[in-house]
């Protein structure tokens, strides 16, 4: 009995630790009922366009509040994996969640892996400051998420090459910081040490220089100036889809994120 009752306190204190999360289920989740209908019709509209065409998955969800979590960031992640039915496709990892807290007053745009490359943090923090907030603090929590996802949609319809019916080109730009390639001092006595021996040493040497075909490694395309982006990770989902507020949504098939992505206050 004894042996019982407490087993049951154990069980019932661990529930308690443990918050429950809500389950995402559609392109829009709104759970703190502060969409209204036209917004979410057209933010279905387009998640299910792009999955269709590209795999990728946005996913936008309203919650009261984050609490007991730290803050949203923690809250984003955990959303993210959905009770195992991760935002997106495993292995590919191609989702986006766009997460809105109301007593916070903060927004969260949490990124896949796979569409990091795309959805910079830079780019997440744009949209979330330019796009998002000020129609947050007009109390306009539908169109803000709308145009939010559409920023989203748009950038990874651009960086797939493809075009989304009724979606306009990225409006926000976030220009990369090039970072300087560090060099070392041994590099620079190598180099100083190999001029000097194809000039030529001694008296009476005749100078040297370099023949035909160079250092083929300056051009190679390695490093942080070679190249664009790859194939991408993305693929088809199969299935068809139901219109909105229906099921048949297939956007969450166990992917991942690594709590990357971008928010901002209002």
């Amino acid at each position: 009995m004894t042996v019982a009752i407490v087993a049951s306190g154990f069980s019932r204190t661990v529930a308690a630790q443990s918050p429950a999360l809500p389950e995402l289920t559609q392109p829009v989740n709104d759970f703190a009922h502060v969409v209204d209908a036209a917004s979410a019709a057209e933010i279905d509209r387009m998640s299910r366009a792009l999955q269709s065409v590209s795999g990728d998955v946005v996913v936008v969800a309203t919650v009261p509040t984050v609490e007991p979590f730290a803050d949203i960031n923690e809250y984003a992640v955990k959303l993210f994996e959905n009770h195992g039915r991760g935002v997106g496709v495993k292995g590919k990892d191609n989702g986006v969640l766009i997460l809105l807290a109301m007593k916070e007053r903060r927004v969260r745009i949490e990124v896949g892996y796979g569409l990091e490359p795309w959805i910079t943090d830079g780019y997440a923090g744009s949209t979330s400051r330019e796009v998002m907030t000020p129609e947050f603090r007009n109390g306009r929590y539908g169109e803000g998420l709308r145009a939010g996802a559409e920023q989203i949609v748009a950038r990874i319809a651009q960086a797939r090459n493809i075009s989304i019916e009724g979606v306009r080109a990225p409006r926000v730009t976030v220009h990369p910081t090039r970072t300087p390639i560090p060099v070392s001092v041994p590099f620079i006595v190598f180099i100083v040490l190999l001029i000097i021996s194809r000039l030529g040493g001694g008296p009476g040497s005749r100078p040297r220089f370099w023949g035909g075909g160079g250092w083929s490694g300056w051009s190679s395309g390695v490093g942080p100036f070679g190249g664009g982006f790859g194939g991408g990770r993305g693929g088809g989902f199969g299935g068809g889809f139901g219109g909105f507020g229906g099921g048949g949504f297939g956007g969450f098939g166990g992917g991942g994120s690594g709590g990357g992505g971008g928010g901002s206050s209002w």
